[in-house]
């Protein structure tokens, strides 16, 4: 059986779904669509119009988190704890990366500086509680890939990029774990070959075509490179 995710080339929550494909090695087909106009098909299968979709067999799997559950279920090793405790304080975290990401989107979206402000001071408050969360290392949990890593590694890339326009987008005295994790997952092996080999080019692309305080930020530096 072969399983095919519908994807976004930008989008980090098919990144998730991608990443835990390749952490757990799992053969899988994958089909890009431009959101903005969307194929037909797509409306017909999609429950709430988002990707990612992963079709298995005549099923069609929808929202990033329930499909990486299915995927650590059906596909051992399992990336999730054993005990029950904690793989509900995984979840809760999984979900937590959810809120971080509207976060980033804030931040991205940002008409004025002001806005930015406050969408990164919202981030960073968020990444006080994250701090506090996170193991020595080197991942989430310790020493191994959890579903957490997979749920926090699209959102630690794209930040990222962005602190290539804006650097206190991240705070490494003031969260130096989350610094450090991010440097680990940014680098893993899944976690980069999860996205098209020209995502960078199409990210700041796609920010600089936005209408927002970052957009003009990296228009600027680019600018004068």
């Amino acid at each position: 059986m072969t399983l095919k995710l519908i994807s976004y080339q930008l989008c980090p929550y098919v990144h998730k779904a991608a990443t835990t494909l390749r952490v757990k090695h799992i053969p899988y087909e994958i089909e890009y669509i431009q959101l903005s106009k969307p194929p037909r098909w797509f409306h017909e299968i999609s429950p709430l119009g988002k990707v990612p979709l992963l079709l298995v067999e005549d099923h069609v799997l929808f929202e990033s988190t329930a499909i990486i559950e299915y995927l650590d279920e059906a596909y051992p090793p399992r990336l999730h704890p054993a005990d029950m405790i904690q793989r509900a304080k995984h979840r809760a975290w999984m979900a937590f990366s959810d809120t971080c990401l509207r976060d980033y989107y804030r931040c991205v979206f940002a008409k004025n500086e002001e806005d930015f402000y406050k969408a990164l001071a919202r981030l960073h408050d968020h990444f006080d509680q994250l701090e506090q969360g996170l193991t020595a290392g080197p991942f989430f949990a310790g020493m191994h890939f959890s579903l957490v890593d997979a749920a926090f590694a699209p959102l630690l890339y794209h930040l990222k990029l962005l602190a290539e326009v804006w650097p206190a987008i991240f705070d490494s005295q003031r969260h130096p774990r989350i610094v450090h994790w991010k440097d680990i997952l940014i680098v893993h092996r899944a976690v980069r070959q999860a996205v098209v080999d020209d995502f960078v080019e199409l990210y700041f692309d796609w920010l600089s075509n936005k209408d927002s305080f970052l957009a003009r930020q990296a228009i600027e530096q680019a600018s004068y490179e």
